[in-house]
């Protein structure tokens, strides 16, 4: 399928958008230049509705309006979408189409709308006029399966479905198998598999019968486990379809809250302000730290010679008068009672019993004995002094005086008193940020998140018990199948009825094990040109690459047997998509797949994706653009793909858009004058229109105020106009 045109009516702000589409093979690529807010998601949800109807819209979307809020309430409202394309059949005919889907929606009080049915048109463009064709949605679904969705319509933030953690890993695994049997055509070959087994059933069912009661009860037993398998599996399927639903549901609001027009993200101010408040509480704790330390320098001896310096100092010359004098020191008695104890001097001399030098000390000591208290504590105090003015002279010398420190703690003090200032501004604006934010939808959206989010924890433990009671009855199948063959081996059952029931089984088995081998060599091909395309992408077609979240290199990419796309490592470790990969990595890895899976299959169909190139920038971002953009071979089939760009992600992809480029649009909308748009629209209502300014122009329905900061160049004769 190659889509040629579309017509968007009255779908959401999309008053009368018509977009061409580029059909060349050189030139595969069709941008939508648009801003955040222009329309980018809405003309998304336009194709997959036109396509598929509601239930091709995100399950969050269902039961929305599909008319703009600002529509008049009681006035009959009809949207359309019209898409022209052509699509080549088996045989290599080509053949033009033309899908019209409508409905006429009245606006009603509360946001709510009385709905008309659905009408979908699928016309086929023939010389001789326009052929309408029955049963439209059957063809639609031949051609696009719903299944495939999120492969041909996507977003940049949904683009990651195939390996997000946000589904679990059997759905994952689920829906990377889906799409790869889905558009390799497998699944047609499955549900040959199933008919087969269908008749084995029947035909076990009636050789058991013939067998006798035993065999009739063991087969009767078997069949009932068989539909309890089947209808696990059923469960299993609508639980795990319900789990990615709920995921939808839940990244469609956590972005809507966090995106609140005008105000910034709502989770980025949330975390911001826990940011600045731990670390303004952080700073607290250093100013009560500083304050304590300045009253404990206050209570210090640096603080005493500061404040009685001189004083002390003349205390001190008198002291060493008193000992010059030789009144002090007094408080020798001590040490000279245990030099005679030890009988050596200070001086190293003998104090043997009878020695001279041993007279002289016994003088000294009852000398100093007869020295008066008020001595012995003057001595003390000048023992003291001398100790406390050598501390002092050395904290000087090393810097550490009282004028030093105090002038490095009030330093400090200031510095903190300073950050907590800064602190208090910045959560100040930060609060009034949030406290502009529509309280009433916050928290409207904050318990529809805490409600999906019980749900899916429901929903997990539902599939996990489902998984459990599966497990146990192909267990209990596998015994309850051996019990039966013995039974019917020792019964008498006619020849030709166990012929044909052995018969029917073998094909049945067979056709499993030919589904097994075509999953295998297709899953096989799939994954070599996803590993090569995503070694391109960052940076290493043929060679390791260092990833960018650490030290470990990129060594390869793969699928595993139960259909997990894997990331190999140099040094042998496998990394975790959803924890190891980086969001531009992760992009990279999904897009890789899905341009593998096309590619493998050759199929001939759109691959529209919405903002692809958040997250992406430098090397990475050239090289994805490059790689999904690249014309196809001599031998390859015809594909298109359109991206919804914004400025930013255009930047340094320029040139590829002017080499691979075959149409652009740019998609404006009036809510963005004054701020963005710099002319103004004379609307009274809000719409998003179209005009045909491409990457490096801009007219007067689009000029924005920060084009000259992208190069983007205003043209007065523009090809827009409001």
């Amino acid at each position: 399928m190659r889509l040629i045109r579309a017509h968007v009516r009255n779908f959401k702000l999309l008053e009368d958008v018509q977009l061409e589409f580029s059909t060349k093979r050189d030139r595969p690529l069709t941008v939508i230049r648009a801003e955040n807010g222009s329309g980018k998601t809405s003309l998304l949800y336009a194709f997959q509705w036109a396509f598929y109807g509601m239930a091709g819209l995100p399950a969050v979307a269902r039961s929305l309006r599909l008319t703009s809020t600002a529509a008049s309430a009681n006035v009959p409202t009809p949207v359309s979408v019209t898409i022209e394309f052509e699509y080549d059949d088996e045989y290599g005919t080509t053949a033009r189409y033309r899908l019209v889907r409508s409905v006429v929606e009245t606006p009603t009080k509360d946001d709510e709308v009385d709905r008309e049915t659905e009408r979908v048109r699928l016309l086929k463009i023939t010389s001789a006029g326009e052929e309408d064709l029955s049963a439209p949605e059957s063809w639609i679904n031949n051609w696009l399966p719903q299944q495939l969705r999120d492969v041909f319509f996507t977003d940049g933030d949904s683009v990651q479905t195939f390996i997000s953690a946000e589904i679990g890993e059997r759905q994952r695994q689920a829906q990377v198998q889906n799409a790869v049997r889905n558009l390799l055509g497998i699944e047609r070959f499955r549900v040959a598999e199933t008919d087969l087994q269908a008749v084995f059933r029947n035909l076990r069912l009636e050789a058991a019968k013939s067998g006798g009661v035993d065999t009739a009860d063991l087969e009767t037993s078997l069949a009932a486990t068989d539909a309890r398998i089947d209808g696990l599996q059923s469960t299993l399927e609508r639980l795990r379809d319900r789990q990615a639903n709920m995921a939808g549901q839940r990244a469609t609001w956590d972005k809507e809250l966090g995106s609140l027009r005008g105000i910034g993200d709502i989770d980025e101010i949330n975390d911001r302000i826990d940011r600045v408040t731990r670390g303004r509480d952080r700073l607290e704790d250093e100013r009560s730290a500083a304050i304590q330390k300045m009253q404990v320098f206050l209570r210090s001896e640096e603080y005493s010679w500061m404040l009685v310096g001189e004083q002390l100092r003349t205390g001190l010359e008198h002291l060493d008068d008193l000992a010059d004098r030789r009144i002090i020191p007094g408080a020798s008695v001590e040490v000279l009672v245990d030099r005679l104890g030890i009988d050596e001097c200070i001086c190293g001399q003998s104090l043997a019993p009878g020695t001279e030098h041993r007279a002289h000390v016994e003088q000294l000591l009852a000398q100093q004995r007869s020295v008066s208290d008020h001595h012995q504590r003057l001595t003390g105090l000048s023992y003291v002094a001398r100790q406390a003015a050598a501390e002092e002279r050395s904290r000087i010398e090393a810097g550490r005086a009282f004028q030093q420190v105090s002038a490095e703690l009030l330093q400090q003090f200031t510095a903190i008193n300073d950050e907590l200032q800064v602190a208090g501004v910045e959560l100040a604006d930060l609060e009034r940020k949030r406290s502009q934010i529509d309280a009433t939808r916050v928290h409207d959206l904050v318990a529809r998140l805490a409600d999906v989010e019980a749900k899916i924890a429901k929903t997990n433990r539902d599939v996990g018990a489902a998984e459990r009671d599966l497990a146990e009855a192909e267990s209990g199948r596998s015994e309850q199948d051996q019990a039966l063959k013995q039974a019917q081996d020792e019964a008498k059952v006619s020849l030709a009825l166990a012929t044909r029931r052995d018969v029917a089984e073998d094909l049945a088995n067979l056709a499993t094990d030919v589904l097994k081998v075509l999953e295998r060599d297709y899953v096989g091909r799939v994954s070599a040109r996803m590993g090569a395309l995503f070694m391109e992408i960052v940076g290493a077609p043929d060679k390791s690459v260092r990833a960018d979240f650490g030290t470990e290199l990129y060594a390869g990419v793969h699928f595993d047997a139960d259909f997990n796309i894997v990331i190999d490592t140099a040094e042998g470790r496998r990394l975790d998509p959803d924890f190891e990969l980086n969001g531009a990595s992760k992009r990279a890895l999904t897009l890789s797949f899905i341009w593998a899976l096309m590619e493998v299959s050759g199929a001939t169909a759109p691959r529209m994706i919405d903002t692809p190139l958040g997250m992406v920038s430098g090397g990475v971002k050239h090289r994805m653009v490059d790689a999904i953009t690249m014309p196809p071979a001599d031998d390859g089939p015809d594909f298109q793909v359109i991206l919804f760009l914004t400025r930013a992600e255009l930047r340094d992809v320029e040139d590829l858009v002017d080499e691979r480029a075959g149409s652009t649009m740019t998609l404006s909308c009036s809510e963005h004058y004054p701020t963005d748009l710099i002319h103004p629209w004379h609307t009274d209502y809000p719409v998003s229109r179209i005009c045909a300014c491409d990457h490096r122009h801009s007219c007067r329905l689009c000029a924005r105020r920060y084009d000259e900061r992208h190069g983007v160049r205003f043209r007065e004769t523009g090809v827009g106009a409001p």
